[in-house]
């Protein structure tokens, strides 16, 4: 679970630059990360606050650290 002990993240407003989740497609307004474009000119796979969230349950990340392996998703 969430450790009390731990400041809160920031969040940046990414509201200008238009952003979808991957998984459900709502608009992203917020991250806890200022995201840089690819060479590709994208921001990659970017997920909102439920879908990270349920990512991270089904790679088994019970709140401690990214709970993803290896994998280089983002939020």
């Amino acid at each position: 679970m969430y450790d009390q002990n731990r400041p809160q993240r920031q969040m940046h407003d990414v509201s200008s630059l238009g952003l979808k989740c991957t998984e459900c497609g709502v608009d992203i307004t917020e991250l806890p990360f200022e995201p840089t474009k690819r060479d590709d000119g994208t921001y990659g796979r970017l997920y909102c606050q439920p879908c990270n969230r349920n990512r991270r349950k089904s790679f088994g990340g019970g709140g401690s650290g990214f709970g993803g392996g290896g994998r280089r998703d983002r939020y």
